[in-house]
């Protein structure tokens, strides 16, 4: 283990695990769920002082480029290529002294990257450009750290992803990748090139865990000192009883508690507390915090949560237990493990009651943003595709003509340039996810003509 002193001012201990296998010269998967601080703790990464605890260890330099996959202009092998050699530049242009010939050199190939319509180019206009910036100085690695990463192992051509391992391969004392996900990679079905890309990672996963409470704390206090407030013990616990460990909660509930206490005398705490507890649940920023969590976790994982929230962890085997425990659903102190915060565990519970009492043909739970077709809950939807669902489910067995559509799911100022056909393959994807035989719609039909409509269950079993 490398010595525990802080590499990063957020999340230190989970910096110096993941320094720990770098230093091997293995490809490592940082897998954490959304808000969980993966981008934070990568950003913290890509500052100098890591870069120099790094260069302690292995007894050479390293450029540690941060990639925000977020910023990809399109998901195509040209918009994936394009973005790290952006953050390259970015990244150099930070030294001091800039590197002047490197990045003109880099410039020339980002402009090919960007410019050229031929797609072999492209890929070799890349593959010049990561050699330039290992070769610059042969004694130096560069590092891709690859965030928000889960759209681009299923949005482009696997291609690009056998590109990457070739590259790798080639230059393993000088290469390496660092990859931020939402779920484990082993849970995707790949095929053959994406499975060899990620085949060295299997063995260096890295699982981001609720923050322990004293990091919680100092979390929460940051928030409230930021606002020109302290936190008080009894704040203090509210908000990490109600958001555990997550970051992203610790905000939301942080935020909720201030407003409410708003102007209020300090002996009024604990009243103003238990307004705060009775807003929580129908708050906006908790509420999408929620829907992202829970939309994020596979059917099994939030089948073993809800058993958790209505019978207790016992209810799970090792098995089950072990995975929630990686994953941050459930971590373990001195009491055992259990749900990481309130908040989840009430959210997990009312998704049983749900689950129980969820009526035939389609059903929206508009709080949870989850959609249900005959008790099974479907994949998650894209925003347009809840949008149009939405519309259509507010007008159940009623025609929406193409007007309404293109005003709801895409906004007024695209009346003129949404067509039929862009409104059909929308339809069609819809359906993909709702119909049990696409091909044969029960629940979404065409009114040649006019427009569609969402059925209702009486009309869906007519049409059967």
């Amino acid at each position: 283990m490398s010595e525990r002193h802080p590499l990063t001012p957020y999340r230190p201990r989970d910096a110096a695990d993941i320094l720990d296998m770098l230093v091997v010269g293995q490809p490592i998967s940082l897998v954490g769920l959304s808000n969980f601080g993966k981008s934070t703790l990568l950003r913290h990464m890509a500052q100098p002082a890591f870069a120099r605890s790094y260069e302690q260890r292995v007894g050479h330099p390293a450029l540690f480029v941060y990639v925000d996959c977020n910023r990809m202009l399109e998901m195509s092998a040209q918009g994936f290529y394009e973005v790290i050699l952006r953050a390259a530049t970015e990244m150099l242009s930070a030294q001091t002294p800039a590197p002047h010939a490197l990045m003109e050199r880099l410039d020339d190939l980002y402009r090919t990257v960007v410019q050229s319509q031929n797609s072999f180019t492209i890929p070799l206009a890349f593959n010049d450009a990561l050699l330039a910036l290992i070769q610059d100085d042969e004694s130096q690695e560069v590092i891709l750290m690859l965030d928000e990463f889960d759209a681009v192992l299923t949005g482009l051509d696997e291609r690009v992803f056998l590109n990457m391992r070739a590259l790798k391969d080639s230059y393993s004392a000088q290469l390496n990748y660092i990859i931020a996900t939402l779920r484990p990679t082993t849970s995707l079905d790949v095929g053959d090139d994406l499975a060899e890309f990620l085949e060295p990672f299997g063995a260096y996963k890295h699982y981001l865990e609720p923050l322990a409470p004293s990091d919680a704390e100092r979390l929460a206090a940051d928030i409230f000192h930021q606002a020109h407030d302290s936190l008080d013990p009894a704040e203090r616990d509210f908000i990490l009883n109600q958001a555990g460990g997550h970051p992203g909660l610790i905000h939301a509930v942080a935020h909720v508690v201030m407003e409410v206490e708003s102007g209020a005398p300090v002996t009024y705490t604990e009243q103003a507390l238990q307004v705060a507890n009775d807003v929580l649940g129908n708050h906006r920023l908790v509420r999408s915090e929620m829907i992202k969590l829970w939309n994020q976790l596979v059917p099994a994982e939030r089948e073993w949560a809800t058993l958790v929230a209505t019978q207790g962890v016992d209810a799970l085997s090792d098995v089950e237990r072990t995975a929630l425990l990686a994953r941050g659903v459930l971590v373990s102190d001195d009491q055992g493990p259990r749900l990481f915060g309130r908040l989840f565990e009430n959210y997990a519970r009312r998704q049983r009651l749900i689950q129980q009492e969820v009526p035939a043909g389609v059903w929206v739970d508009i709080d949870a943003g989850v959609v249900w077709v005959d008790g099974r809950r479907v994949e998650a939807l894209t925003d347009l595709e809840y949008r149009l669902l939405l519309l259509l489910y507010g007008r159940l067995d009623k025609i929406c003509d193409k007007y309404q559509i293109v005003d709801t799911v895409w906004g007024q100022e695209y009346m003129g340039e949404v067509d039929d056909a862009r409104i059909e393959k929308l339809v069609s994807r819809l359906r993909s996810k709702l119909e049990p035989d696409p091909s044969k719609p029960q629940f979404i039909s065409t009114i040649r003509g006019r427009g569609y409509k969402l059925n209702s269950v009486q009309s869906a079993s007519n049409l059967a």
